[in-house]
């Protein structure tokens, strides 16, 4: 399918009609965020809508999830600025109920307004502080359950198990923070480190500080290997040019020059020239001429001849050439027996001799006793010197690279007779329980961020519903029209309900006349979708709504413990556990099992989605269960036993009349907004037990003002209090709920001050 929305249409067109079957088109980029207006609704269903606002056609398998859906699109949609027209089907009566619920059942066109559920000014919203909280609970999820790879940390719930298991090995690492960034590599340095004794052991460079090892290390580590190529070069000269061995290391220095002398001469005469009679050849030089005839004459000319050709250039052989070679002969034998020789040698003698005059004076700044001018015989204990401070060097290296404070403690927690993969465990060991230790992002605990985060999200929503309010009313948005038989040459957009069940033909003539087409249905129902369906058709390239989920590392072990303690603990089909007592029922997820699922979907939308249907439901933090397994259990098994068992039926529940607008306290908003948002919350309950973490504060505000109205400003706080909860129906009210309440009473009484009201 191509990338162009005009040509995704026509080719969605040809597939209703009995073409060719389409094949999946690339995701389009999301366009500007949407806030989508269920608190059911998933990033895939994020996904979809973002999907639909590009423009392209969408085909998507909505399961049990079609009215979630629909809802947010047709809102989204509007939003926009697009003109909907909807095929009404299976889960649009579901949608209408939620956008009645939410102020907008005129969004449907066939749905008068509601008066009553048309809000006041814009709610509050602080998109800011959501996305900061949001990125703080994505950061500790990638924390807690991805690691940084091969070879890097592992995540903080691998680090549980992992610590779990060594525990029970009788191995118990100490707690190094820094331990929690060592990658396999520091590991690995931190073992040898140990394997070499305690850090604090002898230290060849004690008394030098830290600094001015760190600009010796480079010298330390290369100073012994030189010494010991001196040593050999020496060695070597001794044995190959009989060079006697000198005496200190100034007396080498003297080798190079002289050697250097030997080739120089070595290139201007033949070798023999070394090993002729100077003697003789100063005496053949100074013979004067004789008769031509004469027998001295002609033996002088062939000695003249011979010494000529001890030249490489054949040149006449003088007594300037005598005296270089004399002053030669006797440089060489104040260092060397026998005749001067070249050494192969000399260009490594002079490279090793420039390496120890640059790094010996940066030794002997951190090393003390290293002479400036060492002994030659001496060289190979002045190696060993060095090298030992060049370990003791590397030794600091390594413990500042993984942070040596507390080294010492996994020193000492080692076992005796513990081997190095014993040594090795216990290394791992100690970056996980940093790993464990670590604060979460911000300090924060993490059911404090998902609480707040709840509150955002809610105020989110609820602007961006009233925002649609006023673009209704204002004709910036336009009403969705609802027909079975969509007509008109101009259609905008056109979504289609329970795909499943229309006819493709029928769907293909209404689709001809719109820019673009949503198809939403299921192959799911019993029975099959006949084949003429739209839906059976155009299902190839469906978007499914299913969130991704993966097995728990330690639903079992939780299932063991809560059966342990009475109830019965079983492997849910949405949920990863089903805790049941006394007809009492507790969904249960395992926060790892939601690994893969974002922040919305884990702590918005799955609460949500169950609180809706009127389940009972409890996000299980693998902090909590590793940290506190017996607490944990116990609170499971004590919130199981506060759930409400299920009903036959359900029991009609009170909710308060309105407070007189007259009657109501200044600052604390308006009557019909407070008496809305009770309702709405108690309604919601459908005769269950609330619970304080899934009240917004918003929510408890509310009740504490409609308590303030009714026993007015004076009262007690403790009366205001009792009246508030009666309003929410708590009948438990443990420490949480108490610190909720008071919370917003002070809140309630600092905005009466600020609006003149005296209180107590």
């Amino acid at each position: 399918m191509s990338t162009d929305p005009g040509a995704q249409h026509h080719d969605l067109l040809t597939v209703l009609r009995g073409g060719a079957a389409a094949t999946p088109a690339p995701t389009p980029p999301a366009p500007a965020a949407v806030t989508l207006l269920p608190a059911a609704a998933t990033s895939r269903h994020q996904l979809a809508v973002d999907t639909a606002l590009a423009g392209g056609p969408l085909v998507v398998d909505t399961g049990s999830e079609g009215a979630v859906l629909l809802t947010g699109l047709l809102a989204a949609l509007a939003a926009a600025g697009r003109r909907v027209t909807l095929v009404p089907g299976t889960a649009t009566a579901a949608a209408r109920e939620e956008l009645a619920r939410l102020g907008l059942g005129h969004l449907l066109a066939d749905t008068p307004e509601d008066p009553s559920r048309r809000g006041a000014d814009l709610p509050p919203a602080d998109p800011n502080r959501w996305l900061a909280v949001l990125r703080d609970l994505d950061t500790r999820h990638r924390a807690w359950f991805s690691g940084d790879g091969e070879g890097g940390a592992p995540s903080r719930s691998d680090a549980l198990a992992g610590l779990a298991a060594l525990r029970s090995e009788h191995l118990h690492p100490p707690l190094l923070p820094a331990a929690a960034a060592w990658t396999a590599q520091d590991r690995a340095r931190v073992v040898e480190l140990l394997g070499r004794g305690a850090p604090a052991g002898d230290d060849a460079l004690r008394g030098v500080d830290d600094e001015r090892v760190a600009a010796a290390a480079d010298a330390l580590d290369a100073l012994p290997a030189t010494l010991d190529r001196l040593a050999g070069l020496m060695a070597r000269l001794g044995s190959e040019v009989r060079w006697r061995t000198p005496r200190t290391l100034a007396d080498v220095e003297a080798a190079p020059a002289l050697l250097a002398r030997v080739e120089q001469a070595l290139r201007t005469y033949v070798p023999s020239a070394l090993h002729t009679d100077l003697d003789h050849a100063a005496a053949i030089l100074a013979r004067q001429p004789r008769s031509l005839l004469s027998a001295e004459e002609r033996e002088r000319r062939r000695e003249l001849k011979r010494l000529s050709s001890l030249r490489h250039d054949g040149a006449g052989f003088g007594s300037g050439d005598v005296q270089a070679l004399t002053e030669l002969h006797r440089a060489w034998a104040e260092r060397a027996d026998g005749t001067p020789a070249s050494f192969p040698g000399r260009e490594e003698l002079v490279a090793v001799l420039d390496a120890v005059r640059r790094d010996l004076p940066v030794v002997a700044a951190v090393l003390p006793d290293v002479p400036a001018d060492p002994d030659v015989a001496a060289l190979p204990e002045l190696a060993d010197r060095v090298r030992r401070a060049a370990a003791a060097a590397r030794a600091r290296r390594d413990r500042a690279a993984v942070s040596a404070e507390g080294l010492e403690d996994l020193v000492a927690a080692v076992p005796a007779g513990s081997g190095p993969a014993e040594v090795a465990r216990l290394v791992e060991g100690t970056t996980w329980r940093a790993l464990v230790e670590a604060p979460d992002p911000g300090g924060v605990p993490v059911e404090r961020l998902a609480e707040e985060f709840r509150r955002l999200d809610e105020q989110r929503r609820a602007r961006a519903a009233r925002e649609l309010q006023l673009a209704l009313s204002g004709a910036r948005a336009t009403a969705v029209a609802v027909t079975d038989e969509p007509t008109g040459p101009d259609l905008d957009v056109l979504v289609v309900d329970d795909a499943h069940r229309l006819d493709a033909d029928r769907v293909a003539g209404f689709a001809a006349h719109a820019r673009q087409v949503v198809l939403l249905g299921t192959g799911s129902h019993d029975p099959v979708p006949d084949p003429g369906s739209a839906w059976a058709r155009a299902a190839l390239s469906a978007l499914s709504l299913e969130l991704p989920r993966r097995a728990s590392g330690v639903r079992d072990a939780v299932a063991a413990a809560v059966a342990a303690a009475g109830p019965s603990a079983e492997a849910g089909s949405g949920t990863d556990l089903v805790l049941r007592a006394d007809g009492a029922v507790l969904l249960v997820d395992v926060e790892d099992s939601l690994a893969l699922l974002r922040v919305q979907d884990r702590e918005v939308a799955l609460p949500a989605r169950h609180r809706a249907a009127g389940e009972a439901y409890r996000l299980l933090r693998v902090a909590d269960w590793f940290t506190d397994p017996r607490g944990t259990t116990r609170r499971l098994v004590e919130e199981l036993g506060s759930v409400r068992p299920a009903a036959p039926e359900a029991v009609p529940v009170p909710v308060p009349a309105p407070v007189p607008a007259e009657s109501f306290p200044k600052g604390l908003g308006s009557a019909e907004d407070a008496h809305r948002t009770v309702a709405d919350f108690v309604t919601a309950l459908a005769g269950g037990n609330p619970n304080i973490d899934q009240t917004p504060a918003a929510t408890v505000d509310a009740a504490v003002a409609l308590a303030y109205a009714d026993l007015g400003v004076q009262a007690a706080d403790a009366a205001v209090l009792d009246a508030a909860m009666e309003l929410l129906t708590y009948r438990r009210r443990g420490a949480k709920v108490l610190r909720a309440f008071k919370e917003s009473l002070q809140r309630s009484k600092k905005k009466m001050r600020g609006a003149g009201v005296k209180v107590p």
